[in-house]
């Protein structure tokens, strides 16, 4: 026992390093915090999170610019938050305005080995999934299921960010070494990302449900039924790395790294039941980060060859995701 005292130590230690350090150099915003904080309370008027997310020029441009894309698609033009908020609803709003302070807060230094785009594809795909399996199993509501899905692995972002010499020895190991990401992710960091995503959810004061389902996302037993929020993440998760649909840096190409682990039937019918299915959460996952990010995102590889001809030039600088 006394000899694996240092090792709980120092990963307990690292720990606190990598959340004091994310939440001291890339603090979230507090119109980000001020929304989260409002559209939870269902007694709080809809004007009140326009007039928040109004103070923000940034949120605002982002917000108006998704409002009127093919995303969603409405006929009329919306030209300010409130109308954004009355027409999509608070929680929708709260969750672009969540995503977006996240993707901003979070940016990537250009000198790191890091394929962010990929990141926050994965990500996406798994918000869009996860809301679509919310609204099938009703498990959540489809609005908490999408952010959750966003950030369920802010954690991986934040380790990065903050040691980015031991996330290098991480990913070596992934790509050259053929370990498992958590078996990596355990043998260098000695913490997982789930933990460390579910330390910085709690600093930023996020709701209780989607504290747990960005520490519970990735269960020792799999999905066996879907019956919370961190059931519809983890499940979420697991369709979109089934589909290619990964960070990039955790996936190879190789038959034998994908995730055979069965899922819920009410899971494969839910993506089902969208029209399209995954290759349209995957289109939606795009133009979402299309609009927020203002610029075109990189894209997987293997799917590049079917994306649309004047994205060509983009699909070009595509790395694989292997």
């Amino acid at each position: 026992m006394t000899g694996e005292m240092p090792v709980e130590f120092e990963a307990r230690n690292r720990l606190r390093l990598i959340v004091s350090r994310t939440t001291e150099l890339t603090p979230l915003k507090a119109v980000a915090t001020k929304a989260i904080s409002l559209a939870e309370d269902e007694r709080t008027a809809a004007m009140d999170l326009a007039t928040v997310i109004s103070s923000d020029q940034a949120l605002t441009a982002k917000l108006l610019r998704l409002s009127n894309s093919a995303y969603y698609g409405y006929a009329r033009r919306i030209s300010n938050v409130r109308e954004a908020v009355i027409l999509l609803g608070m929680r929708t709003v709260r969750s672009v305005a969540i995503a977006s302070a996240i993707i901003d807060a979070l940016k990537v230094p250009e000198d790191r080995e890091f394929d962010q785009d990929l990141f926050w594809a994965h990500s996406v795909c798994t918000g869009l999934t996860a809301e679509a399996i919310a609204r099938e199993t009703r498990a959540a509501r489809p609005e908490d299921a999408f952010t959750a899905g966003v950030l369920h692995d802010v954690g991986k972002l934040a380790m990065m960010l903050t040691e980015p010499e031991l996330f290098a020895e991480v990913v070596d190991l992934v790509t050259t070494e053929g370990l498992r990401y958590h078996e990596a992710e355990s043998a260098v960091f000695g913490v997982s990302h789930e933990i460390v995503g579910f330390r910085l959810a709690q600093r930023w004061r996020f709701p209780e449900p989607l504290v747990d389902a960005i520490r519970n996302h990735h269960p020792e037993k799999g999905v066996s039924r879907v019956e919370t929020l961190a059931d519809i993440v983890a499940a979420a998760n697991l369709a979109c790395n089934r589909e290619g649909l990964a960070c990039g840096f955790d996936w190879t190409q190789h038959p034998d790294r994908k995730p055979v682990l069965a899922l819920p039937r009410k899971v494969d019918e839910a993506i089902a039941r969208t029209p399209g299915g995954m290759r349209t959460i995957e289109e939606k996952a795009r133009a979402f980060l299309l609009h927020v990010t203002a610029r075109t995102p990189r894209w997987y590889a293997t799917h590049a060859a079917e994306e649309p001809k004047e994205t060509a030039s983009d699909d070009e600088a595509v790395r694989g995701a292997a």
